[in-house]
């Protein structure tokens, strides 16, 4: 393009990079780790053609073809869009090298044999992946022609951020458009220039070529194929920017004096720059993220589940529990909304697993939690975290028989769960079926063999079998793993009495004591040790300390009474 701007093509080249580089709209792509895919993939693309370029000045082209083939490749295996690279690199050989397709397929056809090729990768990669895991493509929930009306929204809207980029959001959620009359004047828009870029590509070939890449690199994602995770997203923006900036910027140059676009170019950079600075500032946390995304799309119920997630990290269940119930409002059979709030209303439970009281949860939580979790699944029969969370909740209010046939139901499709393994052996152990519990234990310990709680629950179904020195092993494991197991290092002591091996009882307790001063019944059951050991004014001090922290404990006022009684007859 020296022609057309009198030797000055490097200068506009310049900005149009500068203006791209630091526009805002490329924000989530560079800032969004798990969108970075995008410059992976973007990286590539423009190699095939950089490859292809520089073939054209040398004297090895067979070189610069290989390196434009294993770009293709590499583009291949990041991401989809890739696929309209070949197609993309024969239009712009048409337009800018050879000036037709026929003397671009005769000149470089070994090229593009070789371009045709990487689609195999690609082909064996989308069947490999099912689709993603069945969220891309026909018959996967979302109608193509709900998406189809969609994509209208986002092009224009994609292109409106890309002249004034302001309100950006970081998740558009998974809605979707039903009504074409909702979106006529965009789909209106599109049209227009679809057809002005078919005139252009036909009448002004390197004019129209801005159209096909800004169209044809958003076809993937923004056309009729279904993406069911994301309707709409701002990476997708990515490639299809350079054009849009390369024709402003070129129109901008041709329009004005070479001055005057210098210092259009130069208000514009520094305005974009500080754009991005503030934009990036929204990402300083995932809450602020979430925060930003909730205010701009109040009707994204994903949103509301993330910032759910994140203030329940914090602690802050009851306001977790508001955004989920916002998240359920607006997507009533929004499954994971529906499991994080069952997780909420069920508080642990591991001391009812160990058969030291009732479960800690109220009966109106747990019957709630219940109910959540069978609509979850009624919404997604095949989440089996949330079938393993029924099974652990029905455990948990006392409904044994029904947790076990869910555990089961679980393992039947995943046997390598050890979670549930381990939870079915504690309900197989209330039930009373001990062998066939100590057999799921010790498939959880094979599974998850550095699991504090699996070696803890498996200690407890070997005590209750009777195995006493396989008991005291497993609470060795388990204080191992974590030292400050303090409920471990109790029952290890009373194992250990058990057996009768007292002194082993009594560094078992004072080690539980040292981790919990206040364990009333480590005081009780020490006591007792010492009194078989004769150091009664000892045993008599922790029957004392036993009462400090509980007073109306009356096994410790049992065995202090007998002790002052058989002291005084002495």
């Amino acid at each position: 393009m020296n022609g057309l701007f009198e030797n000055k093509a490097r200068l506009v080249a310049l900005s149009i990079t500068l203006l791209w580089t630091v526009h805002p709209l490329l924000t989530e792509s560079v800032t969004s780790v798990i969108q970075r895919s995008e410059l992976i993939v973007g990286l590539f693309y423009l190699l095939v053609f950089y490859g292809v370029l520089r073939s054209l000045h040398s004297t090895n082209k067979a070189f610069w073809y290989r390196c434009a083939v294993l770009a293709s490749l590499l583009g291949m295996a990041s991401k989809e869009l890739m696929a309209t690279a070949p197609v993309m690199l024969l239009l712009f050989d048409r337009a800018f090298i050879a000036g037709s397709f026929r003397k671009a397929w005769t000149e470089r056809r070994p090229l593009y044999l070789g371009l045709g090729a990487t689609w195999v990768l690609l082909g064996l990669l989308i069947v490999s992946s099912r689709d993603r895991n069945d969220t891309v493509g026909f018959g996967h929930g979302v109608p193509w022609w709900k998406y189809s009306f969609t994509q209208c929204e986002a092009i224009v809207r994609y292109l409106a951020l890309a002249f004034w980029p302001k309100n950006l959001v970081f998740d558009y959620g998974t809605e979707v458009v039903d009504s074409f009359t909702k979106i006529w004047p965009q789909a209106l828009v599109l049209l227009v220039l679809l057809a002005t870029t078919a005139l252009e590509t036909k009448r002004r070939p390197q004019l129209g070529f801005a159209g096909c890449w800004f169209f044809g690199i958003l076809a993937p994602s923004s056309s009729i194929v279904p993406l069911t995770t994301q309707t709409m997203a701002e990476h997708r923006m990515y490639l299809p920017l350079i054009s849009v900036i390369a024709i402003v910027t070129i129109g901008l140059f041709l329009k004005a004096k070479q001055t005057r676009g210098l210092l259009a170019l130069a208000v514009f950079v520094p305005v974009l720059g500080w754009r991005t600075v503030q934009r990036n500032n929204d990402y300083r946390s995932a809450q602020s993220i979430w925060s930003d995304t909730v205010r701009k799309r109040p009707g994204n119920a994903r949103a509301y589940n993330q910032l759910g997630n994140l203030v329940d990290a914090q602690g802050k269940s009851q306001e977790a529990l508001s955004y989920y119930d916002k998240a359920l409002q607006l997507k009533p059979d929004y499954a994971k909304a529906y499991q994080n709030t069952a997780l909420l209303l069920i508080p642990d439970y591991a001391k009812a697993l160990k058969g030291k009281g009732d479960a800690l949860m109220r009966a109106g939580q747990s019957e709630q939690a219940i109910s959540l979790y069978q609509r979850a699944l009624k919404s997604n029969p095949d989440d089996l975290a949330a079938a393993h969370n029924l099974g652990s909740a029905l455990l948990n209010s006392g409904r044994v028989a029904e947790s076990i046939d869910r555990l089961e139901s679980v393992l039947r499709v995943d046997p390598k769960d050890g979670e549930a393994h381990s939870n079915l052996g504690s309900a197989l152990l209330q039930k009373g079926e001990v062998p066939l519990a100590l057999s799921h234990f010790e498939l959880a310990i094979t599974l998850l063999p550095d699991s504090a709680k699996v070696h803890y629950n498996y200690a407890i179904a070997l005590r209750q079998a009777g195995r006493l020195p396989d008991a005291i092993d497993e609470y060795q494991k388990v204080i191992q793993l974590k030292p400050d197991h303090v409920v471990a290092r109790y029952n290890m002591g009373n194992a250990y009495a058990q057996t009768g091996q007292l002194e082993q009882a009594v560094l078992a307790y004072e080690q539980a004591l040292k981790y919990k001063p206040d364990y009333a019944e480590a005081h009780n059951n020490y006591g007792s040790i010492l009194r078989r050991l004769g150091r009664l004014n000892e045993a008599e001090e922790q029957y004392n300390l036993a009462l400090k922290d509980r007073p109306d404990y009356p096994q410790a006022q049992k065995n202090l009474a007998a002790l002052r009684k058989s002291s005084g007859g002495q």
